[in-house]
């Protein structure tokens, strides 16, 4: 099952036209399906406040075992990071309220150009700007809720750039929001397709051999767990990529410096990611 996340009904909307979702009268809150194609899309409302318990209804509702949470939507950006319309595909969130990130694991190939987006509690309003990427007000949140039903390679967002935070000089309407997800729809259907062919072949990636080949790395290279986590989601990008090609030589000998083991850390995560 795919299921699509939006903040905003004029982001919804040309998307429901385009797929021929209906709307679903099982729920007090903006739900579109078509059950025949195992698709969804849910209106978030902007903001965090509702996207936990929207999805969390949702999933409660039906016993999927296997589930991809896509949210597309419009962002900001300072001029100097983007170009009003331009896609991209989100490698990096950042929540600027907690000043922590995430990172949405991309195993399938795309030709999108990928970028990164920080997640504000308020709206954006400065021309001036001072992040160095896109701006929203939900990723980070859609991302940590996501993350506990999914896993991360399950969940993608993909953010179209609406404005460049100068709202008393361009009025953003609904019409110029649809608009612009409407130029975008054929990327974000052939996306979307390339994306549900990891849930029809999701089988295990890793086997009991990669399994044993992270554990080593984790004890000799003395990793913590957020390094396994990136050496894992790493490990099974590699092995998508590179089915029967061994991965790198094991780690045999403990290094005894942290900034040799941060090196070779590093090295390793760049083998794999070639």
């Amino acid at each position: 099952m795919q299921c699509i996340l939006t903040a905003l009904k004029a982001e919804s909307d040309p998307i429901i036209k385009h797929f021929g979702l209906k709307r679903s009268n099982s729920f007090d809150f903006p739900v579109f399906e078509d059950q025949t194609k195992d698709l969804f899309l849910i209106g978030l409302g902007v903001g965090k406040r509702k996207i936990e318990s929207r999805i969390k209804n949702f999933i409660k509702s039906g016993k999927y075992s296997y589930v991809q949470f896509i949210n597309i939507g419009i962002a900001g950006s300072n001029k100097d990071y983007s170009e009003i319309g331009d896609l991209l595909l989100i490698n990096k969130i950042i929540d600027e309220s907690s000043n922590l990130s995430y990172y949405p694991d991309i195993l399938i190939d795309h030709k999108m150009v990928e970028g990164a987006l920080t997640t504000v509690e308020k709206v954006a309003d400065d021309i001036n700007s001072h992040h160095d990427s896109l701006v929203d007000m939900e990723a980070s949140e859609i991302f940590k809720v996501c993350s506990r039903i999914t896993p991360i390679h399950h969940i993608a967002f993909i953010k179209i750039v609406s404005d460049h935070m100068q709202f008393e000089q361009v009025k953003l309407t609904g019409n110029v929001i649809s608009s612009l997800i409407t130029t975008k729809l054929d990327v974000i259907k052939t996306f979307l397709e390339n994306f549900n062919s990891l849930l029809k072949n999701d089988q295990p990636i890793l086997s009991q051999i990669d399994l044993d080949w992270i554990h080593n790395n984790k004890r000799q290279l003395l990793l913590t767990e957020t390094q396994t986590k990136q050496l894992t989601d790493k490990t099974k990008y590699y092995r998508l990529k590179n089915n029967k090609l061994p991965l790198p030589d094991q780690i045999l000998i403990k290094p005894e410096s942290k900034v040799v083991r941060k090196r070779i850390f590093t090295d390793i995560c760049e083998t794999l990611t070639k």
